[in-house]
Parts: structure tokens; C-alpha cells; sequence
């Protein structure tokens, strides 16, 4: 029994080890997101993250103890072989994770969790995502780190002797033991003897975001992600209903006449979805200069400089500019059609208007995520993707080059009836970022995002010269932000922030940049206001330039919400329980707007 004690012992601290190196390897390789936090904080994030290793090696311990107990009823023996192979699959496995972690980050400014994993469902478009390179340089660093933590296990803490067969009796005795000792563990796993099991927020303990993430266990911030991953069948309950339903009314309000900014009636309608467009990438947004093509089309339109994005994915975004509906925080509303069936989509009140040719262009799969059934039920006549289009104008692994969309995009509108609607979503920005053209950024994605750019420049030029443009407007529009140049990690409202420009011969307006605060959802509105079309239904998209609008902007990233107005940032982390980033002052009923508004969110999506 003193054996296994020494076993266990030494196993519990093996682990901790084991996550405390991966931790520094996770600070060392993303330290690019680290801004301005100091060594100290970073320091104490080993500290702080204690408790969920603690947590995490608690589970370990609980199956060892298990593995043991059965061993001695079976065998009526400590048999450590088997316990030594138990933490050798483990290692791999979760050297595997952690390494996916540390990559996926530098991509996302967050830690894998149960959504993520949703991409699994399509592992081609994982493995479009990466370059081969990338591949080649994980599966070399796990076989590597694999191999080298349990040579370290085999070396310290594995036993290979073989103990001899005990009496019935004392190999019972023994097992409840060996039970009584897993069943402690629910101390570490639970982090307290209070009644509330651990979560993520204790890991939260500096002002710097970064070492708040460096101290979250990424396994046991994924398995807890599991634990709560079924959210349509969960309401987001703060208050009395009935208050909020009033904060919320309250929150949406719009008034007055609208600011017409076009010219006329019933103009065609081309929305372009620009993949991953950050104002980060915009110059006339105070961006990177990259972006050449969009920053002249703003002298010719109307620019919303104060728009933010409704989540961090691409099929968050088509829900919020296809429904103007805000999706939430924990799952996608298009992954399920019985559920986005019951929207309300712009196309449909498109075609009520009278329009026609509708058409939905994207050069990748269509099948991605759901959006075959979403952009279906949405109501287009036309749905383009990778399969109309010859393999020669295909990237090595994401999808149609956007230089050839944008062309097809043009044929598709000189042999359109009007007034006509046209939804093109780009695709040339999305990592691996490959794209058919010289170097001219360092940065790949910076390189992608002049590409696009690049191309539209091209595609205006020719819609001007078919005459395609005096009829026509153009409304661009980000489909998420991204980390980009400044690093920002999911809290960072800057990770949100997106470009929207209206453009063509329909404007009314030229050179205008509209200051108001709004939300990637507000466009459904904002256009059928700017059509004299019905918004009913549209119930989470507001009208940009009615004469009184309430300013704010909400979005969702796992599992936690974002609220910002002129006066207040707020983040609230579901999971933790408590805001992890509050920011300006305002009264105690504007700090429960962003509450209410998931509330009725929450409330609406489960009716649906």
C-alpha cells in the first residue's frame, strides 16, 4: 500500500509539472498577445492556475484510483502496469490538446473549448485551415514532447514490480482504500469545501486578459465547455422577466424619421461579406494601410465607423447580416434548422419588395458549418459555391481564389432582371491565407486581406464601366473580426470592431462617415428602413439612421457576452459568473442592459 502511495504521489506531482511546463510553453508562443503585462503578472499566473491543475490532475487521480481498485479485486494485486499505459495514453492525449491549444490560439486570442470542436464534423476544412508545414512541425512537436514527458514518467514514477496475490480479504480492504483516497480527490476537483464547484473565474486575477488566460487549465476549461455545451435547452436567467423585457425595450429604441442616404426607390442590392475585414486593416479607420481599394470607395459612400461584429466566426456573421439576429453564446442558431427556420431573413423581405435574381455566391464549401441549410431556408433562387467553378481558379486548399468570385459576381449581375439582389461572401482572407498574388505584406493575413482589397478595386472598375453602378448599392460588411495586428483576445472589444461602407451609384450621400454605435445585425434594419420595408420580425436589429437611436453593440463569444455603449464597456464571463472586464461608469440599470439583453435573447431562441 506504501507503494501505491508513492505512486500516487508521485503521479499528482508528474501532472502539475506536466501543466506548468505546458503553460510556459503557451506564454512563450503566443507572448505577442501579451500588450503590456509584466513579468510578475505573468509569473503569478502558475500560481493562480494552480487551483484548475490541481482540478485537472484531481480527474487523473479519480481514474488512477479507480484503475487500482478494480486491478486488486480482479487480480487481489497491485498490478502498475496497466496504470503505467493509462498515463502514457494520457500524456499523448493530452499533449495532442494542449499543443492544438497553443496553435489555435495565436489564430482565435482564445482557448479550445467544446465549440471548436464542432469543426470536427468537417476535418477537411480543418485541415484547408492549416498550411502543411504547420501539419508536419505539430505531429513532430507532440511525438516529440510525447515521447520525452513519459521517458520522464518511466524514469520517476512508474513501478514495474510485480507485488504478490493478497487474501481476499485484504485485497477488499485495500480496494476501499485505494476508492477512499480517489474519492478526496473531489477536494482539488471541486477547489473548495464550499458548495460552489470551481469554474473558470478564478483564474481571472489581473487587469492584464493574457495572464488571466495563462492561468486557465486549457483541458479543463475544454471539458467544462462539454459540460455546458448543450445551450439550446438553457435560459440565461438574471432578473424577473418582466424587467427584463423592459431594459431590453428600453436598450433596442429606435424613433423618428429615417436619414435617407440613398437616392432612390428600389435600387439593386449587392451585399459583400468581406472575410475576417478588421478595422485593424482599414487606413481610413486608423488601421494598417492595406486596404487601398476600400479606403477610396469611402470618398464615394457612407462609411459606419462605430460598427461591431456579433460574434468571432463566420457563421455568426451570416446569421446576423442575412437575419439581423444575434446569435448566442454558447452555439450557433444556423447549425440547426429546425430552430433558424422560424427567422425572419432579409432575402425573403427582399422578394416581397419585388426583388429578384437572388443570388448567394461563396467560393468555398457550402456545406461549412451549416450554411447549405441557412442560406436555403434564407430564401435565394441561386446558390453559388467551389463546384461552379473550374478547379484551375481554386486555392491550394480553402476555395475559389476571390479574384474569380468577384468576376462571377459581375456576370451574375450584367444578366440579372432589376431591381435584383446579390449576396457574395469573400473568401481569400480566411487562413491558410493563400493567395495568387506577389508578396507585398510580411504577414500573411495582412497579404490576404490587400488581395481581396486588391480585387475589389478590380470588380468596382468594372461595374463602372458596364454601367452596373448607377443603379446599385453596395453594401460591405465584415463577417467577424479577428486578433490582427494587436493581438486582441476574445474581451477585447477591438477583436469586434468592423468595417461597414455603403457605396454605389444609389448613394445618395457621398464622403460621409456615420459615427453612430452599432452592430453588425443593425444592417438588416438600417437597409429595409433605407427600402420603406417592414422590419417586423427583425426584433434584435435597429435602424442606424433613424433621428433618435439608442447606441450600443452586444456580441457573444464562449460562454460570455459582450455590451458596449459611448460611456461603458462591459464583458461577463458566464462561466466565472461575474464581469471580467467593466469599464467606464454608468447607473446600476445600464450595467444590467447587456444581462437583459441575453435574457431576452436566451428567452427567444428557446421558443424557437
Amino acid at each position: 500500500m506504501l507503494n501505491f502511495l508513492k505512486y500516487f504521489l508521485k503521479s499528482a506531482i508528474f501532472w502539475l509539472v506536466f501543466f506548468a511546463i505546458f503553460r510556459l510553453g503557451f506564454i512563450l508562443v503566443n507572448l505577442s498577445y501579451a500588450g503590456d503585462a509584466s513579468f510578475g503578472a505573468m509569473a503569478a499566473s502558475f500560481l493562480v492556475g494552480l487551483r484548475l491543475d490541481l482540478s485537472m490532475t484531481g480527474y487523473v487521480l479519480i481514474l488512477t484510483c479507480v484503475h487500482q481498485a478494480v486491478t486488486l479485486l480482479v487480480f487481489r494485486r497491485f498490478v502498475y502496469i496497466h496504470l503505467n499505459w493509462l498515463h502514457y495514453t494520457l500524456v499523448g492525449a493530452f499533449s495532442a490538446l494542449l499543443l492544438a491549444n497553443i496553435h489555435l490560439y495565436a489564430y482565435w486570442g482564445r482557448h479550445l473549448d467544446a465549440e471548436a470542436f464542432g469543426f470536427l464534423k468537417t476535418p477537411g476544412i480543418i485541415l484547408a485551415s492549416l498550411r502543411w508545414w504547420e501539419v508536419l512541425l505539430f505531429g513532430a512537436g507532440l511525438f516529440v514532447l510525447s515521447a520525452l514527458f513519459i521517458a520522464v514518467y518511466r524514469r520517476w514514477v512508474s513501478e514495474n514490480f510485480v507485488v504478490k496475490r493478497l487474501k481476499f480479504l485484504n485485497a477488499a480492504i485495500a480496494a476501499f482504500v485505494v476508492l477512499f483516497l480517489g474519492a478526496l480527490m473531489i477536494i482539488p476537483i471541486r477547489g473548495s469545501f464550499g458548495v460552489a464547484p470551481i469554474n473558470t473565474g478564478v483564474a481571472y486575477f489581473s487587469r492584464h486578459m493574457y495572464a488571466n488566460h495563462a492561468a486557465i487549465n486549457p483541458l479543463w476549461n475544454l471539458f467544462y465547455s462539454f459540460k455546458r455545451v448543450d445551450a439550446r435547452t438553457r435560459h440565461y436567467k438574471f432578473m424577473d422577466e418582466e424587467k427584463a423585457k423592459a431594459l431590453f425595450l428600453e436598450t433596442v429604441y429606435t424613433e423618428g424619421a429615417t436619414q435617407k442616404i440613398i437616392n432612390t426607390e428600389r435600387p439593386n442590392v449587392v451585399i459583400i461579406l468581406l472575410e475576417s475585414f478588421s478595422t485593424q486593416v482599414i487606413g481610413r479607420l486608423g488601421g494598417n494601410p492595406v486596404t487601398p481599394n476600400f479606403d477610396k470607395l469611402v470618398t464615394e459612400g457612407v462609411l459606419f465607423s462605430n460598427i461591431y461584429a456579433a460574434s468571432d466566426r463566420s457563421d455568426k456573421g451570416l446569421v446576423a447580416t442575412l437575419a439581423g439576429y444575434q446569435v448566442m453564446p454558447a452555439y450557433s442558431i444556423i447549425q440547426y434548422p429546425a430552430k433558424s427556420q422560424s427567422l425572419s431573413f432579409l432575402p425573403e423581405r427582399m422578394r416581397e419588395a419585388g426583388y429578384g435574381d437572388m443570388t448567394y455566391m461563396y467560393g468555398g464549401d457550402i456545406g461549412f458549418k451549416g450554411m447549405n441549410s441557412f442560406v436555403t431556408l434564407a430564401g435565394f433562387d441561386q446558390i453559388i459555391s467551389i463546384s461552379d467553378f473550374p478547379r484551375s481558379s481554386h486555392g491550394q486548399k480553402w476555395g475559389v481564389h476571390d479574384e474569380y468570385t468577384f468576376q462571377r459576381l459581375a456576370e451574375e449581375m450584367k444578366k440579372a432582371e432589376e431591381p435584383y439582389f446579390k449576396f457574395y461572401f469573400t473568401l481569400s482572407s480566411h487562413e491558410p491565407f493563400d493567395v495568387p498574388m506577389e508578396k507585398v505584406f510580411d504577414d500573411p493575413y495582412l497579404n490576404s486581406i490587400h488581395y481581396t482589397d486588391r480585387c475589389l478595386g478590380e470588380f468596382i472598375d468594372t461595374v463602372k464601366r458596364v454601367g452596373l453602378w448607377e443603379n446599385t448599392l453596395f453594401v460591405l460588411i465584415a463577417d467577424h473580426g479577428v486578433p490582427g495586428p494587436l493581438r486582441a483576445t476574445s474581451q477585447m472589444k477591438e477583436r469586434y470592431h468592423i468595417p461597414m461602407l455603403w457605396t454605389g451609384g444609389a448613394i445618395a450621400k457621398k464622403d460621409t462617415v456615420v459615427k453612430t454605435l452599432g452592430s453588425q445585425t443593425d444592417m438588416v434594419s438600417t437597409l429595409l428602413n433605407q427600402l420603406d420595408l417592414s422590419t417586423n420580425g427583425f426584433d434584435f436589429s435597429k435602424n442606424l439612421m433613424a433621428e433618435t437611436v439608442s447606441e450600443f453593440a452586444f456580441f457573444t463569444y464562449p460562454d460570455a457576452f459582450g455590451f458596449i455603449t459611448p460611456t461603458m464597456y462591459q464583458v461577463f464571463d458566464n462561466r466565472a459568473n461575474r464581469f471580467i472586464v467593466f469599464e467606464g461608469e454608468a447607473a446600476a440599470a445600464d450595467s444590467l442592459k447587456g444581462k437583459a439583453y441575453l435574457q431576452v435573447l436566451s428567452a427567444d431562441h428557446l421558443k424557437r
